[in-house]
Order: C-alpha cells, then sequence, then structure tokens
C-alpha cells in the first residue's frame, strides 16, 4: 500500500571493507549486482499479478451489468470491491512496478505522485470497509430471515457504500495532499514516491489499529454470529422434521393388517383410473421441506465462501499492516526486500478476489466462461 522503505532500497548496494596494514588504512569498496534473471522472474510476477487483477475484476464488473441475476444486494458489495481492487490493479501495481524495475525511482513528478498515494491509502481502506460490510449483510440476512428483502434493499446498500466511499477518500485526501504543507516541508526525497506520514509513528499506529486491529476483531465477530445464526436454524429445520414424524405402530395382527394394505392399494389404483390424483397435503409439505433445505445449503455455502475471503484478506493485509507499523517506529527492523514482497502480496488480493467469486458462484463463472471462452480449457470440467 505504501512505500515507506523505498528510499533505502536499491537493485546495487556497496561492501566495504577496512583492511590495516603497513601502518596504511585503506578502503576497498565492491558493487555487487543482483543478477539480471532476478529481474526478469520480478518482471514477470508482478506482470501476471497486475494481469489478474485487471481483467479478473473487469470480469466481475462486466458480469454484474450484463446479468440481472447477479445484480443482488450482496453482489453490489462484490461490485464496489471488484471496482476498489481494479483501481489497485490499474493504477497502484502498475506504477509501483515501474518504479520498481527502475531500481526505485518515481519518473512521474511529485503531483501524480499524491495521486497515486491517495488511490492506493484509499482503495485498500475500501477494501477493508467492504468486506465488513459483506459480513454485516450476511449477519442480517440469517438473523432477519424474509424480513431481509424488505428492509436490505439496493438503496441501503448504496447509502452504505457511498458513505464509506466518502469517508475513505475523505481521510487519505487530505492527508496525502496537504501533509506537506501543513508541516512546512517534505521528507520525501527527489526521485522517490510516498506519502509524507509514512514515518509518522503516531498516524502509523492509528492507522494500524483502525485498518487492522479493529476490522480484524470486528470480523471476527461478525463471522461467528454468521455461524450462530446458520446453527440455530440448522437446529430448528431439524426439530420441525422429527416433529412432524409421524410414529408407527406394530399392527397386532400382521394377516389383518397385510389384507388391509392390498385393500388400500386396489382401491387407489381404481380411483387413479377414473380420476386425477391430487397432491396430498404431505407432498406439499415435502416440497416447502426441501425448499427450506435448499435456501439453508445456499446460506451455508455463502458463509464459506465470506468466510474464505475473509481469511484471504487477513493472510495478505496482516503482514504488511504490521511490517508498515513496525518500520515506522525501527529504521532498521524490517528487511527491505521482505517489506516489497508484503506489499505485493497485500495487492496480491486484488488478483485472487474475482477468481473466489467465481469458485463460489455458478453465475459468475458461467459469465466469466461466456466473456471468455478460452478459460474452459484451463478448468476442469465439473
Amino acid at each position: 500500500m505504501t512505500v515507506s522503505l523505498v528510499s533505502s532500497l536499491s537493485y546495487n548496494f556497496n561492501v566495504t571493507t577496512t583492511t590495516e596494514g603497513a601502518g596504511d588504512d585503506y578502503d576497498v569498496e565492491d558493487d555487487v549486482d543482483i543478477p539480471p534473471w532476478v529481474h526478469g522472474v520480478g518482471g514477470v510476477g508482478m506482470s501476471v499479478l497486475i494481469l489478474l487483477a485487471v481483467v479478473g475484476n473487469v470480469l466481475v464488473i462486466i458480469s454484474y451489468f450484463r446479468d440481472k441475476q447477479l445484480q443482488t444486494v450482496h453482489n453490489l458489495y462484490i461490485l464496489n470491491l471488484a471496482i476498489a481492487d481494479l483501481f489497485l490493479g490499474a493504477i497502484s501495481m502498475i506504477f509501483y512496478a515501474d518504479f520498481t524495475l527502475r531500481s526505485w525511482n518515481w519518473v512521474f513528478g511529485r503531483v501524480f505522485c499524491k495521486i497515486w498515494c491517495v488511490n492506493d491509502y484509499s482503495m485498500c481502506l475500501m477494501s477493508v470497509l467492504l468486506i465488513l460490510l459483506l459480513s454485516l449483510d450476511r449477519v442480517i440476512l440469517l438473523r432477519n430471515g424474509a424480513e431481509y428483502i424488505a428492509k436490505e434493499t439496493k438503496k441501503v446498500a448504496m447509502v452504505k457504500i457511498s458513505i464509506a466511499w466518502v469517508v475513505v477518500f475523505g481521510i487519505y485526501g487530505p492527508c496525502v495532499v496537504f501533509w506537506d504543507i501543513a508541516k512546512g516541508y517534505s521528507v520525501i526525497e527527489d526521485g522517490n514516491c510516498d506519502a509524507e506520514f509514512f514515518d509518522d509513528m503516531h498516524f502509523s499506529a492509528i492507522s494500524t489499529v483502525c485498518e487492522l486491529v479493529i476490522p480484524c476483531i470486528t470480523l471476527c465477530v461478525l463471522n461467528i454470529l454468521v455461524f450462530l445464526a446458520i446453527r440455530k436454524r440448522l437446529k430448528i429445520f431439524d426439530k420441525g422434521n422429527k416433529a412432524k414424524v409421524v410414529p408407527i405402530n406394530e399392527p397386532k395382527d400382521l394377516k389383518t393388517e397385510i389384507s388391509n394394505i392390498s385393500t388400500e392399494v386396489e382401491k387407489s389404483f381404481q380411483e387413479s383410473s377414473h380420476t386425477k390424483q391430487k397432491i396430498p397435503g404431505s407432498a406439499k409439505e415435502n416440497k416447502e421441506t426441501h425448499a427450506k433445505h435448499t435456501s439453508d445449503r445456499k446460506d451455508i455455502k455463502a458463509a464459506k465462501f465470506l468466510a474464505v475471503l475473509v481469511a484471504a484478506f487477513l493472510l495478505t493485509w496482516a503482514p504488511y499492516t504490521i511490517a508498515n507499523f513496525v518500520s515506522s517506529q525501527c529504521d532498521d527492523c524490517i528487511n527491505t526486500h521482505l517489506y516489497e514482497f508484503f506489499t505485493w502480496l497485500l495487492w496480491a488480493k486484488s488478483s485472487i478476489n474475482p477468481f473466489l467469486y467465481a469458485s463460489q458462484s455458478k453465475r459468475f463463472k458461467d459469465n466469466f466462461y461466456m466473456l471468455l471462452p478460452f478459460l474452459k480449457f484451463c478448468t476442469k470440467k465439473e
């Protein structure tokens, strides 16, 4: 998300050795270069992540607008998450890749650097808020049941999403643009690009709490509530089924019972030959039970998908956020190349998310295949 250690990075580094002899001190300075193949592998890896992030999220956005069955409240949050991920892939990742391959030299000017930082910080925070809204949406659905459709309309969802967009730009827009103006000087060197507050201990501490600690605790609580709500519904469903079971008493006279059964069967055949059989009341109940069971299975699948999405978010987000906080307190505590790895791990979430949607939603998967038919040859047939 940020580039707070890039000023200390370089593909070339110096090894200085001091040797004493014959009363003379002299320095031997050698330049050690990273092999060209490392540049190649790094470039290919970054290109793949960028391609997956851009193409994958464009597919999600197009699928949402072309398929009316995908235009649900839940998928409205997915749509906005895809938009945020697309901005990360198309702006943050592309220009940072160029910055990295130029040996951490920013050539796009200070103004565009601020635009880049606003986009990067804001879209990452937007991803956090949308994951929270997705989790909250599942909790409301499971707790309200049929009332969910009436209460959680698209207008309500759009209000929540709009507030989230205003919040992220309202926080990071002024901070990125006016921080150096308010302080009266800039801490960013020429040829580097980062937010002016990257080394501010208090800002880093607050952002870590607001963007990692609080969301992490909230997500855990929301997903526990989702689990408990599903468990409660399944228990009610099981009790309802047990209540409908009619005990069958053993016949006192087996011969008489068999005779009665035969008579009933014969009677039913006679009736069916003259009149159309009507659906018994129990069949209607079975149909309702099946529908309820299908609904529960969908809820369980949605809950599992949400758990996977949250897990992917935490695994890609936490390492960078922790490393960023530590580096703001101690310049030499985090290896610079490890920090770069955590940065790209954070962005990798934008490349993974579209395929998580497709793996959990047949509608998204079918639209992906329709838009890019060659994907069928890259996946196993079900």
